[in-house]
Order: C-alpha cells, then structure tokens, then sequence
C-alpha cells in the first residue's frame, strides 16, 4: 500500500426570578405536550449504526450487499472531489490505493440499499492541522468554509440533502464545529472513541473505529454488548472493505467475511428486539413539534422571549447560529452582574417527560458560565419551583441536550432560562426546541414543604437567620442570587477570622432530610466555604453537630446535603455556613431550601 493515512494515529486526538410576575403576563400559553409519536428515540435505548468514511467503491461493492444480507443499513461520509477516482493508483488525499465511487454508485447505495450519505469535505485536508497526514499549509477560514460548503453543495446537486459530517482524521477545534453546524446537523468523530449516551451530543458523537488486527471481531461484538446492557448507541467507523484486506491497521481496511460475522451478530440482536440498526441522522433526538416559540430567533428577541440584560444579551445576525437556519442567534456576553435570558412560558403535563435541545456555542470565556435552568408556574402563572439542569463552564461548542420533568402535579407552566455570569464570555445561542417525549408511569408528588423560612433571602438576613459579622456578612439585592430568584441574595466575605451563617432552627425528626442551596464563589484565593448542621435538644441547647461539605472551587455549586438528626435527643437543627478565614473568599448564596422527602 501506498495509501497516505500510515501516520495518521498520530493525528488522530486533537481535542480531546428577577420579576416571576413579569415573566407571568410575557408569557406565551401554548398547549400542554403530551406524549408524541414524532419524536425519534424519545428515551434511552441500544443502538448501532455502521459509518463508513471516503465514499471507497467498496462501500458499495462489499459492504452493502453485506449488511443487506442481513437487513441493516449504513451511512457513507463522501469526499465529494474523489467521486469518480476509479482507477488506481489516483490522486485522492485520503488514500491513493482505493478505488472511489461514481455519483451513480453513490445513489445507488442510497436508493437501492437505504444507506444515508454524509459529508466527509471536498478532499479530505485537515480543518486544523498542518504537516505529517495532513497538507503541508494549515487552512485559511474561508478554505474552511469553502471544504464544508462545497461539499454539501456538491452533495445536493446530486439530490443528496446531507445532515451528517465526518471532519477528516477526526482533526478539528471549537471553532471548527461552530463551523460544521451551520452546515450540517451532527458531527461524528474519530479519536473520541466509545459509546454515546442518551441524549446525545449531536456535534461529537463518539464512534468506535475498525481496523484489521487491532479490532477483532470478538472486540466489537463486546461494544454491541455493552450497547445493549446501558442503553447506548454505538457508532462503528470502517473505511475500505476487502476480501483480503492488509495486516497493517494504519492501512484502515477491513475483512468482509468479519464485517459478514458482525452483522449476522448484529441481526440476532436486532431480531431479538434488543438493539436496533439506524443511519446517523436517525440515531439523533428529534421530532416536531417544537413547543417553543420562535426557536431560530428569526424576529430577534421576542414572541415571548426576554431579558433582563438587553446590553449584554441582544439578537445576532451574524451568521452564528446553527443548521437549519444559521443566520440569526442571541448574543450573551458577560457584564458585571449576572444576565438572564427567559422564553416564554409553556403549558407543561406532570406526567410527561420532556426534552431541551438548543445550540450553544461559548465562543470565549475568561470565568463564570452560561447555565441552564427551568423555572416552574403553577396554574396562575405564580413562580413555585425550578430546577438546574446544565452548565458549561469551557470554550465550547455543542449541542445542550437534557430532559425535563416538571417536579410537582402543582406546575402547569415551564420557562427556559440561560444566564451567562463570569468575564469574558462571548456565546450563541441558537435552535432551542423543547419536544415532548414519553409520558411517564407515575406522575411526581406534590411539591415538598420548604421547613427553612426566608430561604431566597427576600427578607434580607431576618426571619431567624443571623450572622456574627454584620459587615462582611450582608443581605445583597443586586441580582446575584439563584437563578429561580436572583434580585436577593446574601454576600459572603472573608475576613482574617472563621465567621458564620446560621439559619433559623428547624424542628425535626428521626428521618432524612435533604438540604440544597445555590452558592457562587467568585474570588477565592485558598479554604474554602463549609457547611455544618448544629443540632440542639428541646430546650434549644446545642448538643452535637454534623459537618457536611466543603467548597473549594470558585464558580456555581448546587449544594446538596442529606442530613438524618444524630439522635433521638435532637429536636431541632440550624444550617450553619462558614466562611473560611483569610481564604479571600466572596460568595453570594441563596435559594435554600430544607425538606423532608
């Protein structure tokens, strides 16, 4: 072989309620979603599907009738400027040795054996790096653009509407994938190896590459195994496939009699209703309708969505959004207090399970975040609870999938909410969908009672909180507080000593308690912010105490404590938050909420 991937393991790894009253009367009322039959994969389930890369005439001539055989089905990631290089050797950078297919061929595989077809660029340079495998220049931006443009023009010329793309040698970078989503709707990887885990990250899925020798077939069966037993989808990656194919694995090709003995693995499974076989585009969460409004921002920040940092937080038409309809986002950019974005509110079932997808692209980020939280209404559109669900804290660019299940039979309503707090974050946010998937089997219970009086501080430090320094222990009412509910909050600083919190003493018994609580560290130079329960009898004299946490790190943590009383003499307990001495610490804390399941 003369082909040009021999080095090409080496280029394999690259990257590895501010106004709840408000949000009320904005809010578009849309109806309650309830199970949906148009959702595709609306829970966790196995899943395999077989990828090919380059578009090599052996797709078509070994691989399909192979996987035919067996009823399964595969998506081809085409280099389109080596369609047609049939002869051999030839000029086609990811390997001169193998014959490529035609654009009839390539329809073919798509109309006669199902398969999709992807896009793998227009001849296969790296999108990041330059020397070894890769060309001897590193590309321009606009060759960029033009190796993801060109080659989903070339596709659809031929009536091929490709979502799918593979970057070549898996060599890519944040803003490479900020890129490919403009374009396309997934991203497949190479170095990122494993299995995905439901809901997916659309613009990495992580695959399992084939090679002869190093991945027998008795390796990849285990894969299909273990797809099965988490509920994972597994994404196999082969390239050329031949009758005899070369020992060398840097010489990418593969056997048909293993890829033969796989897929009649696969069929049993498949028959026996434990996995199922999908092409790319089908592997991913997604169905209609959308339940939110205006999701593209097409008419900027409006039809129900809001902010309440309309300098920092503003409607993008730069072309910075995401495949379907890139070119308009939201534009978040840190400021010096926490900026919020809310979408309308939706009329939500309590027993319907329900999916978050938008496209989020962190752009630049110096510290802080841009987090992800839904805000809860009952039938009067009155704010009762709320829950965190995702944050991302790096220079990034994904899809931010997660589930939502609304917490009580009291919600009626839900509203996303994105803030972005830290410095020197740029981010995009665009596509946000909120789709219905399963009704669940039991609906959530009533909402638990808060036992902690004046947990969002609304009241300031009062209602039997109190501290021992009132100057660097203050109520602070400038919107750094929980998301839920971030006009009030308390400000924690450090001195040259340990100084305190303390809660109001809560009455309890023998059982469990869970104790949460939203605290933002943003300076810290060492210690750390401590958590401890004092425990007092009857008479309200202090007996025992339980520490519970420690915070070290700077930035958002959702606290979360259980706490069971240490004896049958405690009747009653205090949260107790210390602020670590010469730690140079500042905090806010807030939302703290102390119940009995």
């Amino acid at each position: 072989m003369t082909g040009t991937r021999s080095g090409m393991a080496r280029w394999r790894a690259r990257l590895m309620s501010t106004a709840v009253a408000v949000v009320a009367m904005a809010a578009a009322l849309l109806t309650p979603g309830a199970a949906n039959a148009a959702v595709d994969n609306p829970a966790p389930g196995p899943l395999v599907s077989f990828t090919f890369d380059d578009g090599a005439l052996s797709s078509l001539t070994q691989a399909a009738p192979t996987l035919q055989k067996y009823g399964l089905t595969g998506t081809n990631y085409v280099i389109t400027g080596c369609v047609g290089m049939t002869t051999v050797p030839n000029t086609c950078r990811a390997d001169t040795d193998v014959p490529y297919m035609t654009w009839s061929q390539i329809l073919q595989l798509q109309n006669s054996y199902g398969w999709e077809i992807g896009s793998h660029t227009v001849n296969h340079q790296c999108l990041v790096s330059a020397g070894d495998d890769c060309q001897a220049t590193k590309l321009t931006t606009a060759q960029v653009e033009a190796q993801l443009a060109n080659s989903k023009s070339a596709l659809a010329a031929q009536g091929i509407n490709a979502t799918a793309f593979a970057p070549p040698y898996g060599d890519y970078d944040m803003p490479i994938i900020a890129r490919v989503a403009k374009y396309y709707s997934s991203m497949r990887g190479f170095a990122d190896t494993g299995n995905n885990i439901w809901p997916l990250g659309d613009y990495l899925l992580r695959n399992v590459p084939v090679q002869e020798v190093t991945t027998p077939v008795s390796a990849l069966k285990a894969q299909v195994d273990a797809a099965i037993a988490n509920k994972q989808w597994v994404v196999f990656t082969f390239h050329d496939i031949r009758p005899n194919p070369s020992q060398n694995p840097d010489d990418y090709q593969y056997g048909t009699a293993e890829l033969d003995q796989l897929a009649a693995y696969v069929k049993t499974k498949v028959a026996a209703g434990q996995i199922r076989n999908v092409n790319v585009s089908k592997g991913l969460v997604t169905g209609s309708p959308n339940l939110m409004p205006n999701p593209s921002f097409n008419t900027g920040i409006a039809d129900g969505w809001r902010t309440d940092a309309p300098a920092a937080i503003t409607a993008d038409a730069g072309t910075n959004g995401s495949f379907p309809d890139p070119a308009r986002s939201v534009k978040m950019v840190s400021g010096t207090a926490t900026g919020h974005l809310f979408s309308p509110a939706v009329a939500v079932s309590p027993t319907t399970n329900y999916l978050f997808k938008s496209y989020l692209n962190v752009a630049a980020i110096t510290s802080g975040e841009v987090g992800f939280y839904v805000d809860e209404y009952n039938a009067a559109g009155q704010w009762i609870s709320g829950q965190f669900r995702k944050r991302e804290n790096t220079r990034w660019v994904e899809a931010m999938n997660f589930t939502y299940t609304p917490s009580s039979t009291n919600v009626a309503k839900a509203s996303l909410q994105v803030w972005v707090t830290g410095t020197g974050i740029t981010a995009y946010l665009d596509n946000v969908q909120m789709l219905a998937l399963a009704a669940g089997t039991n609906p959530p219970p009533p909402a638990a009672t808060n036992l902690v009086a004046n947990g969002t501080f609304d009241g300031g430090i009062s209602s039997g909180w109190t501290t021992d320094s009132a100057s660097t222990i203050l109520a602070d009412a400038a919107n750094h507080g929980s998301p839920a509910n971030p006009v009030n909050s308390v400000r924690l600083t450090s001195t040259t000593a340990n100084k305190h919190l303390f809660s109001p003493q809560v009455p309890v018994t023998a059982g469990t308690y869970n104790i949460a609580a939203y605290l933002n560290v943003t300076a810290r130079t060492s210690g750390e912010t401590g958590f401890y329960i004092d425990e007092y009898n009857a008479a309200g004299q202090w007996i025992s105490g339980q520490y519970k946490l420690g915070v070290a790190a700077t930035g958002v943590t959702n606290v979360d404590l259980t706490y069971s009383p240490s004896t049958s003499s405690v009747a009653k307990a205090s949260l107790q938050v210390i602020v670590q001495g010469n730690s140079g610490l500042q905090a806010y804390f807030d939302d703290v909420r102390w119940t009995k399941p």
